[in-house]
């Protein structure tokens, strides 16, 4: 487990994110004596209330995007192997190889 702390943090005013290996990473707040748990930024922001349109709540709102968006799994493409996909690829007509009885 990896601890990333809010660089304005204070006492009364504590953010954190933390970074595990098994299960989501999430934000742990702590503002007003009250401890929470948050996976989503912008809860980690709303927390505030009405100071979150200071400049450290803005400032909070920013890092706690960029540390979500920047800690996201890397996704590669799967590549599709559908009969469907095969199919389409094939140039030929499906009527080329059939003869006309007359």
């Amino acid at each position: 487990m990896k601890v990333e702390a809010f660089p304005l943090n204070t006492r009364q005013c504590n953010f954190e994110y933390f970074r595990v290996r098994e299960g989501p990473n999430y934000f742990v707040s702590y503002y007003k004596n009250s401890s929470r748990m948050h996976l989503d930024p912008k809860e980690c922001w709303r927390v505030l209330g009405v100071a979150k349109f200071t400049d450290t709540g803005k400032a909070l709102k920013e890092w706690a995007v960029e540390m979500y968006e920047s800690n996201l799994p890397k996704l590669e493409p799967v590549p599709d192997t559908s009969f469907a996909s095969e199919a389409m690829e094939e140039e030929q007509s499906p009527t080329d190889n059939t003869k006309m009885i007359t």
